[in-house]
């Protein structure tokens, strides 16, 4: 079987990283695939290529529709004749949609919550709210999150046709290493007695870095064991938003901008406490899996599926409320060392449980197989 999977490009964002994490694992099974991308670029591009996956671009501008993008994707399309065609985030799909021939079977990758459609860019809303009008040439809705499939139901895509796949993480790279720990907490200069939140996510005002540092900010005033690692796209020291507010609660000391890593693994491995701030926009964040997966607990804003995801693991407070924030971080800090690693434990079990890549790659690979059956000898 041949899967075709289309996105918008390669940057290292949650749903390209579920893609490369997933086609990896399909290939286990003498999957074959491609990828072909809207844009050229993106920081997965390279370590697609490095794993010998095929990757192509339409040479696309962000956004600037074009239609000799879309005539180069049908030809495309005709040459590598794929069984199925999955369209990842909601641009791509609606170019499979319009390109593929009526005999394939087309997959929309849905990782979207539609919690305040305000503030969706003009003509991703638009996208949004016209996707039911192409329901009869769609095949199967993925969805990773629960409430993103019940509110794209509630505009109009059909029901029939949705499928919940939430996302998986790879347990052999996301898991504790205390030696691992300790080279990064040295390399960080970090101390033994501290207690260290992150957070990682390209900067944005939904990811609300700034409400994260002015939480902390205050929590720092009255622990001076407390310190935070913000990781991600333009969180660092060039970031003169960030920059100001740092030194207005006179924390420089206490606040570390990596910005872009390629070992965010590493870093996981250097937390006590992970904290996803998110005003609004958030389906099944990867990175939380992540740090539950390398058995740090979690603080998480209760949008999209967090809840499903943390159970009893973590905290979940309301979306950009700085107050709640910084309690829960406060309650973190006045556990013990022993309690952090217990719910650390527990995490990890959980993730185990419910969101294991492998057994996330099974359940793609029965849908696959129910859209085009495999002949019997």
């Amino acid at each position: 079987m041949k899967i075709l999977h289309i996105i918008n490009r390669l940057g290292a964002a949650g749903a390209e990283t579920m893609l490369f994490n997933l086609a990896q694992s399909l290939r286990q099974d003498s999957l074959e695939q491609e990828v072909i991308t809207l844009m050229p670029g993106g920081g997965l591009c390279d370590k697609f290529i490095k794993k010998g996956f095929s990757v192509n671009h339409l040479g696309m501008r962000q956004g600037f529709p074009s239609i000799r993008a879309l005539w180069s994707l049908s030809r495309h399309v005709h040459r590598v004749k794929p069984d199925i065609v999955m369209g990842w985030l909601y641009h791509s799909s609606f170019a499979a949609t319009f390109v593929v021939p009526r005999n394939i079977p087309i997959i929309w990758g849905v990782h979207h919550t539609l919690t305040r459609m305000q503030e969706e860019k003009f003509l991703t809303r638009v996208l949004i709210e016209n996707g039911p009008r192409l329901k009869h040439r769609v095949s199967r809705y993925v969805y990773v999150s629960e409430l993103g499939a019940r509110q794209h139901q509630a505009l109009g895509y059909p029901e029939d046709k949705s499928v919940v796949i939430p996302n998986g993480f790879d347990l052999k790279k996301f898991q504790r290493d205390d030696l691992v720990r300790a080279a990064v907490r040295k390399e960080l200069s970090l101390e033994d007695h501290q207690i260290v939140f992150g957070c990682a996510g390209r900067y944005n005002e939904n990811k609300n870095q700034l409400g994260l540092v002015r939480a902390f900010g205050k929590l720092a005033l009255i622990n001076p064991n407390v310190i935070l690692v913000l990781l991600g796209h333009g969180v660092d020291g060039n970031n003169r938003q960030l920059i100001e507010l740092i030194q207005e609660f006179n924390i420089r000391e206490r606040v570390i901008l990596l910005g872009i890593r390629d070992d965010v693994h590493r870093v996981m491995t250097a937390l006590d406490i992970y904290i996803s701030p998110s005003k609004w926009f958030e389906a099944f964040p990867l990175v939380l899996g992540e740090a539950m997966a390398t058995e740090i607990p979690c603080i998480a804003t209760d949008l999209g599926d967090c809840a499903q995801i943390i159970g009893d693991t973590g905290l979940l407070i309301p979306p950009d409320n700085e107050q709640a924030l910084q309690e829960a971080m406060a309650k973190m800090v006045k556990l013990s060392a022993e309690q952090r690693y217990r719910l650390g434990y527990s995490a990890r079990a959980r993730i185990r449980e419910k969101f294991d890549l492998a057994s996330i790659a099974d359940r793609y690979k029965e849908l696959f197989r129910e859209l085009v059956p495999v002949p019997k000898n």
